[in-house]
């Protein structure tokens, strides 16, 4: 499904980061700033577009540098942790009715 994003807002990139790892001290290059590799993630899944047509400004990330970092953030377990901890504060609120649910069966491999 594509989508216009422009960026995470304050108030989403707050929930979001307290589910990823702390910044470690490396040799070498420093880490990038998170909230724009994610910035560059998020806009890729939702506008369906090829990492060589990530847009360059303020709020992306290089696309190599944002593309290693999915990697990375998904072998630590770092997007599965975000994806849990937002279904956990969604449900907390009383925002999910798990009663309703759908499938999509295009996917399944029978």
């Amino acid at each position: 499904m594509s989508g216009r994003f422009e960026g995470l807002t304050d108030a989403q990139w707050n929930i979001i980061k307290t589910f990823l790892p702390e910044p470690v001290k490396r040799v070498g290059r420093p880490n990038p700033d998170l909230r724009k590799v994610i910035n560059t993630i998020l806009y890729v899944e939702i506008t369906g577009c090829r990492w060589c047509d990530v847009p360059s400004g303020e709020q992306w990330a290089k696309r190599s540098t944002a593309h290693e970092w999915l990697g990375h953030l998904q072998k630590i377990g770092a997007l599965e942790r975000v994806k849990n901890g937002i279904l956990c504060m969604a449900d907390l609120a009383k925002m999910i009715d798990w009663t309703k649910g759908a499938i999509d069966g295009s996917f399944s491999p029978r």
